[in-house]
């Protein structure tokens, strides 16, 4: 599957790095691959992490405890070194196993602030959206392939209460910092 996640959470980084933050970059489900955290860190990330860090070269068949210990631990670990912001991306696939079992897990739903929903067509990203706020998980976005085409983009929008968000709005630090912070919050006091 290639739902363009990567691509996105890059552009979000670039947005938020541009915005003056300090933002991790990490992916916590898949298998072991430099080019999605070069992606991230040629975006801006001024750290990025991923389950390789945490002792595994994959995380395929790994159990629900072993997978929250991979979000805990990366979490853990670029707090500790002052991000502001932390982009966390999962393997492709809400069904496939060890990303549903994350996405249900309650240790998950109380770790993260919000979802960008990367998808490859505007039924997928409706969908997708319906089934994550099913589990209560605050979705803030859509993106993904689908946003390459303008009527995709413009079913995806029509068909949904939330921001559909192309690469150059992720890229734009004023689109990032309110898709992260709401139009209201205050991020956090931004690097000198």
């Amino acid at each position: 599957m290639n739902a363009g996640k990567t691509t996105a959470a890059a552009a979000l980084i670039h947005g938020l790095s541009r915005a003056g933050l300090t933002v991790a970059g990490t992916k916590a489900t898949g298998t072991g691959s430099g080019g999605d955290l070069w992606s991230m860190a040629d975006a801006g990330a001024d750290q990025v992490f991923d389950f390789t860090d945490m002792g595994h070269a994959s995380t395929a068949g790994l159990s629900l405890s072993f997978l929250e210990e991979i979000v805990r631990g990366l979490i853990l670990q670029v707090s500790e070194l002052g991000s502001d912001v932390i982009i966390l991306e999962l393997a492709d696939g809400i069904f496939q196993r060890e990303t549903a079992s994350l996405l249900q897990s309650h240790l998950f739903g109380d770790a993260i602030d919000g979802i960008l929903f990367a998808a490859p067509d505007a039924l997928s990203a409706t969908y997708g959206v319906d089934w994550l706020r099913t589990r209560n998980l605050p979705v803030l976005g859509i993106t993904g392939l689908m946003t390459a085409s303008p009527l995709a983009t413009r079913e995806a929008g029509a068909n949904n209460d939330i921001a559909v968000a192309t690469l150059e709005n992720l890229a734009d630090p004023h689109f990032a910092t309110k898709l992260c912070f709401g139009a209201t919050a205050k991020p956090p006091a931004a690097k000198v």
